[in-house]
């Protein structure tokens, strides 16, 4: 559900996760005092052992950087996403609770059914993440179509986000789900901007600006370019140079290099992305409706 995150400042490594309740009448225990890392200032020296406060009953699914997602036969249809019981992780879970307040709901939105003492439940999506679905043969099923209107559907939650104030800075095939009806869902909020504060992660490679000032925010601009590069990934069900290490991909697109588009769907939105040719994520969305009205009426 949850995809890991890239955080601005390397995260240094996490110490071994208790995922089981401890034997007592809480489902919490108290931790060691973290002690300051001299390293960094926005982390502190994590004790070696750590104790999620998480639902009784509940399994651990997947563990990322800030949190751990967790899925209970109590309810069978959500999982939900408990911090990290450390300052840095909790600050940024406070951070996401506070996004998904705002944003409230929209049809290409992760719903969050709930928020309580163990962290935010949300309807679960079949089949995970986008990029996990393509690799295990979903692309198979979707046609020219779809991909066309999951990029538009991505474009407008985009656009409806930054309406609301709000910078998601790590948009990618990671961070977008697939339900069981085929519907595309934004999610993972963790580190994500609002109302002017600096976002705490960046996207991946392939997906970030290459101009460092423009992500660091992170700007308009560097949203339009991670969306450039997911409409890509919807599309080809590749990231941006897929066959080239990470480093390398980040030299290639400070130097401009970036893949060749002119024979695929929605090639020209994709580079005007990437260029910085569109002023925000609706005129994106609008640029993909128009291009898949022209593809439905030739193919009358």
């Amino acid at each position: 559900m949850e995809s890991a995150t890239s955080a601005v400042s390397p995260l240094p490594p996490l110490p071994t996760a208790i995922t089981k309740n401890p034997p007592s009448p809480s489902p919490t225990q108290s931790l060691p005092k973290p002690r300051p890392n001299p390293k960094t200032e926005e982390f502190e020296k994590e004790p070696e052992y750590i104790i999620f406060n998480y639902p009784p009953c509940a399994d651990p699914i997947l563990h990322t950087d800030f949190s751990c997602l967790y899925e209970s036969a109590d309810r069978p249809n959500q999982v939900c996403k408990v911090p990290v019981p450390l300052p840095f992780p909790l600050r940024v879970h406070d951070v996401e609770k506070r996004i998904f307040q705002r944003l409230g709901e929209h049809p290409n939105l992760v719903r969050v059914t709930s928020m309580d003492e163990y962290g935010i439940w949300m309807e679960r999506a079949q089949h995970g993440c986008l990029r996990v679905f393509y690799r295990e043969g979903g692309d198979a099923v979707v046609t020219t179509r779809r991909r066309l209107q999951w990029c538009e559907d991505v474009a407008r939650v985009l656009a409806f986000v930054h309406e609301k104030g709000v910078r998601h800075a790590d948009l990618s095939g990671r961070n977008l789900l697939v339900d069981s009806e085929l519907r595309i869902l934004l999610c993972d909020f963790s580190g994500s901007a609002i109302d002017g504060e600096k976002a705490v992660i960046s996207a991946e490679y392939g997906y970030r600006h290459p101009d460092d000032e423009e992500w660091l925010e992170p700007s308009i601009r560097c949203e339009i370019h991670a969306l450039g590069s997911t409409l890509y990934e919807m599309i080809t069900t590749n990231e941006p140079h897929h066959d080239v290490d990470k480093d390398g991909v980040d030299k290639l697109l400070k130097e401009g290099r970036y893949p060749d588009v002119s024979g695929i769907p929605l090639g020209d939105v994709i580079q005007k992305c990437w260029a910085g040719d569109f002023e925000s994520a609706a005129q994106v969305a609008d640029a993909v409706a128009h291009y898949a009205s022209n593809a439905n009426a030739q193919d009358v």
